[in-house]
């Protein structure tokens, strides 16, 4: 039998910063384990830690074996769906992972309609509307993004929804739309990184009407909200520097 308590001890021990330690000491309790099910739920803690490592062939590989391990009808087998297709994501394979989160909302529709599977929909169509603006898609995210706002969701929902409806009016030409729902999403609990984003966002609109002043202000913004050593960070300090002059020439021609 499958000691789920030290599952979730090493469940904790990834999460703490040690996938590889966590992969290993998974691995030895699959080995052990006889029921299929319990190898499947096993396997998907594997493609976790794999996916930390950025390992993302060995992480769908494991969770392609998880889903061959459970039946067609298995409740167990949505999640481990939705594993691969963030697998696939993480990968930036986004037309994979937008076809499977598609495949899922179909597929699991009527699963998704009960109480018990109705945030976890939700969580499959942010991904899903995230994907696709990554892909340049702007119409069906904001189709989606009307469909979920009427639903009883938390501020945090709302506030990524703004986010992600300012990056579709932006992929769609409307910058001002862009803008006021970019401000929007930033009066409600936005998550730190796309926090950043958002400011960074403001500012490019900002700065394509020449005000270098109020554009720098949010390229500021960015910079303090981003984590430290990631391409954010980087990109966001460039901007600083470069808006930066534009914005003394700006405040000279005022004086």
């Amino acid at each position: 039998m499958t000691d789920w308590n030290r599952v979730r001890e090493i469940q904790n021990l990834r999460e703490s910063g040690h996938p590889a330690e966590a992969l290993a000491a998974f691995r030895a309790i699959r080995e052990d384990a006889r029921d299929a099910t319990d190898r499947s739920s096993i396997l998907l803690h594997e493609s976790l830690c794999y996916r930390d490592l950025g390992g993302f062939d060995d992480a769908a590989t494991a969770a392609s074996e998880a889903i061959k391990l459970l039946p067609q009808e298995s409740p167990i087998r949505l999640h481990a769906e939705f594993s691969l297709a963030c697998v696939h994501e993480s990968a930036s394979k986004f037309d994979l992972a937008v076809q499977e989160f598609r495949s899922l909302l179909k597929k699991y529709a009527d699963l998704l309609t009960t109480a018990e599977h109705i945030q976890f929909r939700r969580g499959v169509q942010l991904r899903l509307i995230a994907s696709l603006i990554v892909l340049g898609q702007g119409i069906e995210p904001l189709a989606i993004a009307d469909g979920l706002k009427t639903e009883d969701i938390s501020a945090e929902e709302r506030a990524e929804l703004s986010y992600r409806e300012a990056q579709a009016h932006k992929l769609l030409g409307r910058k001002d739309q862009a803008l006021k729902l970019y401000q929007e999403a930033l009066q409600k609990p936005l998550e730190r990184s796309l926090a950043a984003r958002a400011h960074f966002h403001i500012g490019e609109v900002l700065y394509d009407r020449s005000e270098f002043s109020r554009a720098l202000d949010e390229f500021k913004a960015a910079e303090r909200l981003a984590a430290t050593d990631t391409h954010d960070k980087a990109l966001f300090a460039q901007w600083v520097d470069h808006t930066s002059r534009l914005a003394e020439g700006e405040n000279e021609s005022n004086e």
